[in-house]
């Protein structure tokens, strides 16, 4: 059975998470205080609904969902509570977004169990695409581990993944190699890199910034 998604507050994070996630085949649950909000993407996902309380989030399911995303970031206090009603009704994980670090803690504390940061994270991998030339696209997966995807520079074209030995010296690994419109997966050691292709790699975050700027 599919997992089955509940999304509070339908501002632009809030509306486009809803509507992909039901794109994608997913129940969804679009919900939100304003009637304007919750009519523009009411077509698009399985239920949209007016909710103000604990009550009414009740009466729509929200006990039936797997997860739970509050994502009315900007507003501090209907975030909290939100978070608190949601955790409630038994929710088994509940996903809040975040405007700053303290916000972030607050949440977590009232029962949040993972928040995110969708204007920070998308200001992090911006910085980076125009920091570097190469870089398509960074992603910091943990503070510990980031996921990047670059073009392959000169002195790699031609050569194998195994003579370019990522893992061994700069620790890292080459997860998928991306050509035009074809994707490898898990490229195979004697696939041999060309002009124009873009390497996703995976390692210790340091370690990928040190091979971004080399």
């Amino acid at each position: 059975m599919k997992r089955q998604f509940a999304v509070l507050g339908m501002g632009r994070f809030g509306s486009n998470l809803a509507i992909h996630l039901a794109q994608k085949g997913y129940p969804v649950l679009a919900l939100d205080k304003e009637e304007k909000l919750v009519q523009h993407c009411a077509d698009c996902v399985t239920l949209a609904r007016i909710c103000t309380d604990l009550e009414a989030l009740r009466e729509v399911g929200v006990a039936n969902c797997d997860v739970a995303v509050v994502a009315m970031g900007h507003d501090l206090e209907s975030s909290i509570l939100s978070v608190v009603a949601v955790k409630e009704l038994g929710v088994a994980k509940v996903i809040a977004k975040a405007m700053g670090d303290i916000h972030g803690k607050i949440l977590l504390k009232v029962g949040a169990d993972e928040v995110v940061y969708p204007e920070k994270d998308m200001a992090i991998r911006l910085a980076n695409r125009l920091t570097f030339s190469n870089l398509l696209d960074f992603i910091e997966l943990s503070p510990e581990y980031s996921l990047a995807e670059e073009k392959a520079p000169s002195r790699f074209i031609g050569k194998t993944v195994t003579e370019l030995n990522s893992r061994q010296e700069a620790g890292l690994s080459i997860v998928a190699i991306k050509h035009n419109d074809h994707i490898m997966i898990g490229p195979t050691g004697n696939h041999r890199i060309e002009s124009g292709d873009a390497l996703v790699i995976i390692g210790e975050t340091a370690k990928v910034n040190a091979f971004i700027k080399d």
